[in-house]
């Protein structure tokens, strides 16, 4: 009777996904100097940590170098990718300005040696002020041969992390609220991601239970990472469902990405089903040289074909416990075994 009653239950549980202008439910990291990191065709790329560095772009007060963050946008265009593009607010000279210590990250040399606050909020103001107006699209200062404008921008990336921002949580909500508010002010259409908060570790949670009510006005569509351990344990839907609970119990009701996906351990199709059927919209993969647990390439082949098989679905609900029904954008039905 209780098995019966658990697949009465799964067979109501439907995710309807409604994004219109969404083209694409998946998408890769990317790192355009190495040619298997560049994303696919068609999708979703995030580039990580990507040219959208302050530091990258500013080098100097007042002296902006485009040739790096150009690079990507072109490729992108040329490949009918849309960027998610990421936004670091750290620049040397100016957190040199108010002697800031310098941070760690992950990234190495070619990231900034400072992960704090800016110094000065007017300073990063002139940075964001002329990134956006650059590929924001309105034929003003903008990118020569821009076709294809940056809507989605993500502000920072798991500040809860130290190797990722140097600050406290204050400081991050004053830098998330005048980010969006300023992009929000110089272009009408864009859409703002949240940080993407790094799984539902319980320091993890506990930020973000804390920050996120001071940011929900702020962003359009909240934002999840999932990055295993070395060992490879990993969440059966990415942390969308222990998220999305985390999300209903603060009063917030925004779309839910995942922004990195990593597997790990758990089987490819299986934790991509239940990460949408939890109510995921789009899922970026974090690609083939990330660091840390690689996909099998017998993995890799079945994320291919089920991405070629049910992108730009509509709608999914669980029929079983191992099937899923996707209800496509033209209205038939594909039946996934998992």
């Amino acid at each position: 009777m209780k098995k019966i009653l658990g697949i009465v239950f799964l067979s109501l549980l439907w995710c309807n996904l409604s994004l219109a202008d969404i083209h694409s439910r998946f998408g890769e990291l990317t790192e355009i100097h190495d040619e298997n990191m560049r994303g696919k065709d068609n999708q979703w790329v995030r580039p990580h940590p990507g040219p959208f560095v302050w530091n990258q772009i500013e080098k100097s007060q007042g002296s902006f170098s485009w040739d790096k963050s150009d690079q990507y946008v072109v490729y992108a265009q040329e490949h009918n990718q849309t960027i998610l593009a990421t936004i670091w607010p750290y620049a040397n000279w100016e957190q040199k300005s108010c002697k800031r210590k310098k941070g760690r990250s992950p990234f190495g040399k070619r990231f900034s040696k400072y992960l704090s606050k800016p110094c000065s909020m007017d300073n990063y103001k002139t940075f964001l002020l002329a990134l956006v107006d650059r590929y924001d699209g309105d034929g003003i200062n903008d990118m020569p041969g821009l076709t294809k404008s940056i809507v989605y921008w993500e502000i920072m990336n798991e500040p809860e992390f130290r190797m990722f921002f140097k600050g406290t949580e204050d400081d991050f909500v004053e830098i998330f609220n005048f980010s969006s508010k300023l992009i929000k002010s110089k272009q009408k259409d864009a859409v703002i991601i949240m940080a993407g908060a790094a799984g539902m570790f319980p320091e993890s949670k506990k930020f973000w239970k804390s920050a996120l009510p001071k940011i929900k006005d702020h962003f359009d569509i909240a934002n999840m990472h999932h990055i295993t351990p070395p060992d490879g344990k990993c969440d059966k839907d990415f942390w969308v469902g222990e998220f999305s609970q985390l999300l209903q119990s603060l009063n917030i009701n925004k779309p839910i990405w995942v922004t990195e996906a990593m597997i790990g351990k758990c089987k490819v199709i299986s934790a991509y089903v239940n990460t949408f059927v939890s109510g995921a919209e789009v899922i970026i993969d974090v690609g083939v040289n990330a660091p840390g647990m690689k996909m099998s390439k017998g993995s890799r082949k079945k994320l291919n074909n089920f991405i070629k098989e049910v992108d730009n679905f509509k709608s999914v609900k669980l029929i079983s416990k191992k099937k899923a029904e996707f209800i496509m954008k033209d209205g038939s039905k594909k039946i996934i075994d998992f």
